[in-house]
């Protein structure tokens, strides 16, 4: 009995060195071995019987199985009545669970989880193949859209305009300044009875001033399409004729380096003759132009090739064109596109340092007179040129301040759009082939001051001089004076109210006549909005 009791203890020493060996890790530092209990007393002597067989030990758990779940199914009793599991026996006086295989909840939780993970990718990947269709159907429509430009802006205008005297007033003598009374229509009703109605000497009204509509394709990198139209008619002989063109043009972009751009256009656009010209009437404060730039270069805009080149930055400007040199202003503009075959060449060039800029620009052609009353044509040399310079800092808390000037000077420049051809165009010779004309000198100068005050409102001054005729006496004496002020209400960044006061002195006249002294005053309101 004691033999087989010896037997049984070796064999259950086995198999607690064998599941101590797979429990601990194996850089489990060793532990001292502790003696084993004393053998329990012998029991009462009783009937000899057969001593049973040695058990074999148990087989090894599954490498799946988890060892840190305890089996759920009862274990068979030992001999002894010891309810303990074959696989655990004591070890330093605790119980070592031995590791239970899988239930069927758990395999079936695997599946379940296997099976929607599979419908999850399956929708994500039919949300993708979704997408792909939706996007290739709008690039298909409108992809075209993201190399297009839309801008514009709209400026309704109330003009409010009244005479200090009666040498400025449109009316007769004998009538007041500012009374409205009947005029004779030039334009329509140049003969009685044709039923054309007559006109007035109204100068109070509202009216469209500019409706600009802009749209720039980009195609690529290199080229650009340009077509910008105004409703209001220009370039006509009169208000129901002209064109509604303003900058159509067809660009080519060379980029010679990361820094050097040229524009190459031939088209309709803005002669690059000084800053005004080229600045847009939606930025500048003041409804009108300076009185050169409406007698010079009337309607800013005309037809020809142009090659405008940036660099430093866009710092440096450098603009030349070959242009007709038949302003959009003029009344032939629509109706015959240039009056002789020479073509004019203009350039401007221009270096921004931060808080100033200043630049300069020449102008060279040939003008003409065209004489209806003897059917003679005359061509003559024009030309002109201009500085300017500009201050653009932020010298006060409340905004910034901005410094405009330009003085301009020329010859045979005048275009005959606001004073007669006799005191503005060069005086033909009696030998109309081989004489030559009687050349006028053109003198003008302006300059404007502007500060911001917060984002919410700008106010701005302006002082403008321009003669037709410098040689005549002294060029005070045959000029134009005019002071303006402005006050702008910026109610958001795209829409603006612009209220502007102008008083004039215009002493324009014929050598031979004396000074007119003529003084008015013009009053304007525009509401613009703009986009972008």
């Amino acid at each position: 009995m004691a033999r087989c009791l010896r037997s049984k203890t070796i064999g259950c020493a086995a198999i607690v060195a064998l599941a101590a060996a797979a429990s601990f890790p194996r850089t489990a530092h060793a532990q001292p071995a502790q003696p084993p209990p004393p053998p329990p007393p012998p029991p009462a002597l009783g009937p000899a019987s057969p001593p049973p067989p040695d058990l074999p030990p148990p087989p090894p758990p599954p490498w799946s199985s988890n060892p840190n779940v305890m089996a759920t199914e009862p274990m068979p009793s030992l001999a002894g009545g010891s309810t303990q599991s074959p696989a655990a026996t004591q070890a330093g006086g605790t119980l070592m669970p031995a590791p239970a295989a899988p239930s069927a909840y758990v395999w079936e939780h695997q599946r379940e989880f296997e099976r929607h993970a599979a419908e999850e990718d399956l929708r994500f990947r039919q949300e993708q193949e979704r997408n792909l269709r939706e996007h290739e159907d709008h690039e298909k429509w409108w992809g075209w859209t993201r190399w297009v430009k839309i801008s514009g802006y709209l400026q309704p205008q109330l003009l409010w305009q009244w005479y200090d005297n009666a040498a400025a007033s449109p009316n007769p003598a004998g009538q007041s300044p500012n009374a409205v009374v009947a005029k004779a229509d030039t334009v329509f009703n140049t003969a009685t009875g044709t039923g054309v109605p007559g006109l007035t000497t109204n100068g109070d009204y509202f009216r469209l001033r500019r409706a600009r509509l802009k749209v720039e394709l980009e195609p690529n990198e290199w080229s650009r399409f340009v077509f910008e139209i105004d409703p209001t008619l220009a370039g006509g002989p009169d208000n129901a004729t002209g064109t509604i063109a303003r900058n159509v043009e067809a660009q080519g972009i060379a980029h010679w380096s990361t820094d050097v751009t040229t524009t190459f256009g031939m088209g309709i656009f803005k002669i690059p003759f000084g800053f005004e010209v080229l600045q847009t009437d939606a930025d500048r404060p003041f409804i009108e132009r300076s009185w050169w730039e409406r007698n010079v270069t009337p309607g800013e805009f005309d037809t020809g090739a142009k090659a405008y080149t940036t660099a430093l930055h866009d710092r440096f400007t450098a603009q030349v064109a070959v242009i007709n040199g038949n302003m959009q202003g003029e009344k032939t503009f629509s109706l015959l596109p240039d009056l002789n075959k020479g073509k004019d060449l203009v350039g401007r060039v221009n270096y921004n340092f931060g808080p100033f800029d200043v630049g300069a620009s020449g102008y060279y052609g040939q003008g003409q007179e065209v004489s209806l009353a003897s059917l003679s044509f005359k061509q003559y040399p024009r030309y002109a040129w201009n500085i300017e310079a500009a201050i653009h800092h932020r010298f006060l808390q409340i905004g910034e301040t901005r410094v405009f000037a330009e003085f301009d000077r020329g010859q045979n420049m005048d275009r005959g759009v606001n004073y007669t051809a006799a005191i503005a165009l060069p005086g033909l010779p009696a030998d109309i082939v081989n004489g030559s004309v009687v050349s006028k000198d053109e003198l003008g100068y302006w300059a404007r001051i502007e500060q911001d005050i917060t984002r919410w409102s700008t106010l701005a001054f302006r002082y403008d001089f321009y003669t037709p005729d410098s040689a005549e006496q002294t060029h005070k004496a045959d000029g134009r004076d005019s002071f303006g002020v402005v006050a702008v209400a910026h109610f958001t960044k795209q829409l603006q109210l612009m209220l502007e006061y102008n008083y004039f002195i215009d002493n324009v006249h014929l050598p031979t006549t004396p000074v007119p002294y003529k003084k008015g005053d013009v009053f304007s309101g525009v509401f613009q909005v703009r986009f972008p």
